[in-house]
Parts: C-alpha cells; structure tokens; sequence
C-alpha cells in the first residue's frame, strides 16, 4: 500500500500533524532530525521549517533545496508494526542463517 499525505500543518518546536488519504494522521516531531546536523540542520530555522510543501500526488513532504521525506517512510516511523516489509525482511535472514 502507497500512503498519500493529504495535509500538513505545523505544529510547535519543529512539529508536522500529517494527514493521509487512509484517514490516519501522525505527528512527527523533526527534532532528532535537526539534531543530526548537515543539510538538515536548515530546518531548525523557524521561517525555513514553514516553507514545507506537500510533494507530487501526496507522496512526499518537502521544503526547498531538495530535503524530502516519503509519506511511506514517515508513516512506517510511526505505525512500525504496519511494515509488513521488515517482518518479511526478518524472516528472509533468519532463513539464511
């Protein structure tokens, strides 16, 4: 299942409310991200963290100079249980050993 991010809204201290096409809604908080440094260190900027958009056919969030997050990979972050990928990815390498 691709997941869809149907809105945006910022929240305080570097917080996005996602809303997704399923119904589901997450919060992510960016803070740990900011944190890691690098390019990303831009979003600890108040006035640039706002510049986020909502990329092609909801699948992606943006903000300018080409710092994207997929709505699937934010999704999973949150809901890890629903990544049916990673239970098959586990049983595929105890397989192996």
């Amino acid at each position: 299942m691709l997941y869809q991010i149907k809105k945006i809204t910022i929240e305080n201290e570097h917080k996005l409310h996602i809303d997704y096409a399923n119904g589901g809604s997450i919060v992510v908080d960016f803070n740990p991200i900011i944190e890691t440094g690098g390019i990303l260190a831009k979003l600890a900027d108040a006035e640039f963290f706002a510049q986020v958009s909502i990329g092609e056919n909801g699948r992606y969030i943006q903000w300018p100079g080409e710092i994207e997050f997929c709505a699937d990979s934010l999704w999973f972050q949150s809901h890890p249980s629903a990544n049916k990928f990673q239970e098959l990815k586990g049983q595929l390498l105890s397989e192996k050993t």
